[in-house]
């Protein structure tokens, strides 16, 4: 006869959720020393003398977020990775080896670039809607800056930085450390953060779908690259076709857009249904004490990620203007 096993342990559920909170306390820090360093960064430029040629020169401003994206960004979160291995004992959250699957890896990439182009369609759909409301959403204007070292130090600022930056902290720092406590749990826990830092209702609904692909997509391949590559091969789309538009007319443009995107979006699909037909290796069953909604608030409710929060719906405050 096997001995009673308790169905709730209210000190393992409690200890959980302390634990829980504490990962949610050094996101939440991170998130606060990202808009600090930024502010710091920016106002050095100041000083300097050099805040009206960052504002007015694109290659200057395209050199300078690489610098803000890679110190303010990376460095808060990595650090904030060291403390959450203290608490969670992952020491390889990053999942910076090789696929458990090369063939689960080539089927994940089309899937996933697929789901981007999906979910630009449906976050465009939910942008529409909302200023049918009455609201007028925008987002940071970032000008691209011309000739071949324009067009070298956008791609290096958009496809390589910001592709292995977000992709190593958020599915890796934030979602490795999160999967203790379930993947499901994980990955909607990094896509909202993922999102909310974009700090415009323009760009966090895409990032919030994208986020679940990437998380999903990156778990089942076992190998955060999937998460890179697919975001990387997003990135270059979405710059070509910038790029595209200031130099070619705009009805080609369009069209050419809607040929690739729609052959993406049928490729990503397909790739998808094989890649689910396929069976993924077993992972160890993960044993959870609490709900998902008492998880989420102890990931949220805390010291550093409420001020976090409150900073971010302001700064999102700022895209959002009342028509008329």
């Amino acid at each position: 006869m096997e001995p009673y096993q308790p169905p709730f342990d209210v000190f393992a559920a409690k200890r959980e959720k302390r634990e829980i909170r504490l990962l949610g306390t050094l996101s939440g820090g991170a998130i606060l020393l990202y808009i600090l360093l930024q502010n710091v960064l920016v106002t050095g430029l100041a000083l300097l003398g050099l805040y009206q040629a960052y504002t007015t020169q694109p290659l200057m401003q395209a050199g300078v977020d690489i610098l803000l994206v890679i110190v303010c960004l990376l460095l808060p979160f990595l650090a904030a990775g060291k403390g959450m291995a203290r608490v969670t004992g992952i020491r390889d959250p990053l999942m910076l080896g090789a696929p458990q699957s090369g063939g689960s890896l080539l089927l994940a990439i089309p899937a996933g670039v697929g789901f981007c182009v999906l979910a630009n369609t449906v976050s465009g759909y939910l942008i529409a809607f909302l200023e049918s409301f009455g609201l007028e959403l925008s987002s940071p204007d970032l000008p691209l800056p011309d000739g071949p070292l324009g067009i070298l130090v956008s791609f290096f600022r958009v496809v390589v930085v910001a592709a292995m930056v977000e992709e190593l902290c958020f599915r890796g720092v934030v979602m490795g450390h999160l999967r203790r406590y379930g993947d499901g749990f994980a990955i909607v826990m990094a896509s909202l953060v993922f999102a909310m830092m974009h700090c415009n209702l323009i760009q966090a609904p895409f990032a919030l779908i994208v986020g679940f692909a990437l998380g999903y997509l990156s778990i089942r391949t076992g190998t955060l690259w999937t998460g890179i590559v697919i975001h990387a091969v997003n990135n270059t789309v979405s710059l070509v076709f910038t790029y595209l538009m200031e130099r070619m007319d705009e009805n080609v443009v369009g069209l050419l857009y809607s040929v690739v995107t729609y052959a993406l979006l049928f490729v990503g699909a397909i790739c998808f249904l094989v890649l689910l037909l396929r069976r993924p290796r077993r992972a160890a069953a993960v044993r959870t004490e609490n709900t998902f909604g008492a998880k989420t608030l102890a990931f949220f409710l805390n010291p550093t990620m409420l001020p976090a929060l409150a900073l971010i719906v302001w700064f999102t405050a700022k895209f959002v203007d009342t028509a008329g």
